[in-house]
């Protein structure tokens, strides 16, 4: 990495141009392709909805095009009154006459069965030309403007439906510039510097934009969900900002000890820049093997959040040795007045006192700390898997209210309707379906059924099956199985009749039945390969070993807190189960950043045991030089994943409270008591490899510099004058 530093260095002027060249590139030719193209797809094979969902697409071609209602309640009288009429009806014949607008199905057509018991709710239903993710934004804007045109003191008018949705989604904008504005903070105590404080920043925005692009680019050729947007951009934004703090960091000490800026740069590279290689290596290779699971939303989002963080770790590898090296001593220029960067060589006082007492009480330490975290873990046990619907987005957004009205009017199994459909072998088995009808009806936790709709050729018919409980509910899913396995068997027994269950509230429950089906084959794949990948790194097995373990209790504890505190909708949402995709990213991205910790961690503790020979001064020392790096690190993921679960939308805060808290019992419990605690337990063990091992290649992460010692910055921060 020296030589390549160099290489860096010496032709800084063509890397920077390069990376600005590639970045307009790259966004020009997004903008070209239209912009990013996400889908919100959820195909996955070999699924009962699946199934159902092909043989309507096939046989009902005309409804392929995304359907949403236009919700009417009035608090005075009912929706048929005249005076509601007189707003409502010409207002649907304008939203008929809209672009891409297919038809307008009123509430007072005779057999629309569209207005509650009560007849204070209403909707009428707006067929569109295409696809949520295919229409015109301002198409979706007209219909929703005109609709709500016909509100009035007394008549309120909501609307949802995926398309809706799809405006009213602001994106991951404002939670990343809140998330920047947490990370310049943290910058600022850590390096005391505004020039310092900007590099990191800096870096990452450029490649944020070069990785943003090439995902909105890769949407064009593969099902990318739009979650992945605000996912891909949370986990690059944390890692990025880290990556360049350690090379910044790092430069800064080179500079201390009398280093050439240009040396000073390339030296960097060969130490932290090494660490950066590995670190970003082993996150998008986390993330790659969601691949594994072979559904198109886990292998969409892996790999928009893979082609991210790539960027931000080759931006901190050769934008900002570049840029630093320009810099020079000016990296620490408009300082904060009264504050200087303790990057001392000599080990912290406070860091060997804390680890003093570690050593001492290594065994409660040991035990205490494993109690938490089995404890954290507990809620895990009874852990609800779903997906966020209307029903859990901000309390303002008109697709929550139309949500709660319909749920409120029609009852809570209304907003996520089973589509049952049946493939019928001859005309003559129609009056199957009809049997079907009656035992669905009759059977518990069924609200009402649809009138049968069949295709042209009378092949297929669809029922519409109405639960007496929410999407999210158990009791929904456990309807689902229920048909599946019971009702709909016993009624087409021996009649060639083939039923299927969709819909998306079925979709999404078949969904989260595969994915915890595959999470365990997924999580061992993840460990094997950390503890080779440890294996290989310290030539060791106690330390892989540990590591694995860590792992476990880390991403268990933060499963467990966020499945207490949605599942009891302590955020002031609606409870709510842990949204499907949840474990397997914070099991992919938390075991990333978790071996991250323990590389940065123990490579400075295997130094200083192969100078000394001595396990506790080794753990003693090596924590203490790089505990304050660490903290710094672990300070800024919290902020900048906290700062996403900020924002209101429920998958989002799911992902940002899971992160954060996993980052937090990673770097200040497990990183400071369990794991100095355990080798002290271990003491020479942690270093011993069987001989039959000893063909393993040796692997060094840092190579130190060879001049001075080079010791990481913490965040403390102590008087100065006139420090530049």
């Amino acid at each position: 990495m020296r030589a390549f530093g160099r290489w860096t260095v010496r032709h800084r002027w063509w890397v920077i141009g390069g990376w600005v060249t590639l970045v307009a590139v790259l966004l020009g030719l997004s903008q070209a392709a239209g912009g990013a193209k996400y889908q919100n797809a959820f195909a996955f094979p070999e699924s009962d909805s699946q199934t159902a969902q092909a043989i309507v697409e096939r046989d009902f071609p005309s409804a392929s095009g995304d359907v949403d209602r236009i919700v009417l309640h009035t608090s005075q009288g009912t929706v048929r009154d005249v005076a509601v009429r007189e707003r409502v009806e010409p207002m649907l014949e304008q939203v008929a006459r809209l672009p891409h607008v297919v038809s307008v199905a009123s509430p007072y057509t005779p057999q629309a069965q569209s207005i509650s018991r009560d007849g204070a709710t209403g909707f009428a239903s707006v067929t569109f030309d295409a696809g949520a993710k295919d229409l015109p934004t301002s198409a979706i804007n007209k219909v929703v403007d005109t609709a709500q045109s016909a509100s009035a003191p007394s008549l309120q008018v909501e609307l949802g439906g995926q398309a809706i949705a799809e405006v009213e989604s602001s994106g991951p904008g404002p939670l990343m510039a809140i998330g920047l504005g947490a990370s310049a903070l943290v910058l600022l105590l850590l390096f005391g510097s505004v020039t310092a404080t900007a590099m990191p920043l800096v870096t990452v925005l450029v490649a944020l934009g070069a990785g943003g692009s090439v995902t909105g680019l890769v949407t064009h050729v593969m099902n990318i969900s739009s979650a992945t947007e605000g996912i891909a951009s949370m986990i690059a934004l944390g890692v990025g900002v880290d990556y360049s703090l350690f090379i910044v960091s790092r430069f800064r000490t080179l500079l201390a000890e009398g280093r050439d800026p240009k040396e000073a740069a390339a030296g960097s590279m060969n130490t932290s820049g090494r660490a950066v290689l590995f670190a970003g290596g082993i996150v998008v290779l986390a993330l790659l093997v969601l691949l594994l699971f072979g559904v198109g939303i886990t292998s969409g989002i892996a790999v928009g959040s893979a082609i991210e963080v790539f960027f931000t770790m080759a931006a901190a590898l050769t934008l900002l040795p570049a840029v630093l090296s320009l810099l020079g001593p000016r990296v620490n220029s408009l300082r904060v007045p009264g504050r200087r960067l303790t990057g001392a060589t000599t080990l912290s006082p406070r860091y060997r006192r804390w680890a003093d007492l570690v050593q001492r009480r290594r065994w409660i330490a040991t035990v205490g700390v494993t109690l938490v975290m089995l404890a954290l873990s507990a809620p895990v046990l009874s852990m609800r898997q779903g997906n966020p619907d209307a029903g859990t987005d901000p309390s303002h957004t008109t697709t929550r209210k139309a949500y709660d009205l319909l749920a409120d009017g029609f009852g809570p199994g209304f907003n996520g309707p089973l589509q049952l459909v049946a493939t019928l072998p001859s005309h003559a088995a129609a009056p199957v379906v009809d049997q079907l009808a009656a035992a669905i009806k009759s059977a518990p936790g069924v609200a009402s059924v649809s009138l049968p709709r069949t295709n042209s050729d009378g092949t297929t018919t669809v029922l519409q099956v109405v639960p007496t409980t929410s999407p999210q509910a158990a009791a929904t899913s456990d309807l689902v199985h229920r048909l599946r396995d019971t009702v709909i068997p016993r009624a087409t027994a021996d009649s060639g009749v083939a039923v299927h269950v969709g819909g998306p509230t079925a979709g999404f429950i078949d969904l989260s039945s595969l994915l915890a089906g595959r999470l365990l084959p997924f999580v061992a794949v993840v460990l094997v390969i950390g503890f080779l990948l440890l294996l290989v790194v310290f030539r060791s097995l106690a330390i892989p070993l540990t590591a694995a373990v860590l792992n476990l209790l880390s991403i268990g504890a933060a499963l467990g807190v966020v499945s207490f505190v949605f599942q009891h909708g302590l955020t002031g949402l609606p409870p709510s189960p842990v949204s499907f995709a949840v474990p397997v990213m914070m099991f992919a991205i938390v075991f990333g950043l978790s071996t991250d910790y323990q590389v940065f961690l123990l490579t400075r503790v295997q130094e200083e045991w192969q100078a000394h020979r001595d396990n506790a001064r080794a753990v003693r020392e090596g924590m203490g030089r790089v505990s304050g790096i660490i903290t710094g690190a672990a300070v800024i993921m919290i902020a900048v994943f906290g700062a996403f679960a900020l924002g209101g939308q429920l998958l989002f805060e799911q992902i940002g409270i899971g992160f954060a808290v996993a980052v937090a019992l990673d770097a200040f419990l497990l990183r400071f008591i369990l794991v100095p605690a355990v080798m002290y337990i271990l003491n020479d063990r942690n270093w011993t490899l069987p001989r039959w091992l000893n063909w393993l290649p040796q692997v060094h992460i840092e190579e130190e510099e060879p001049v001075g010692t080079l010791d990481e910055p913490s965040l403390a921060t102590s008087q100065s004058a006139g420090d530049g």
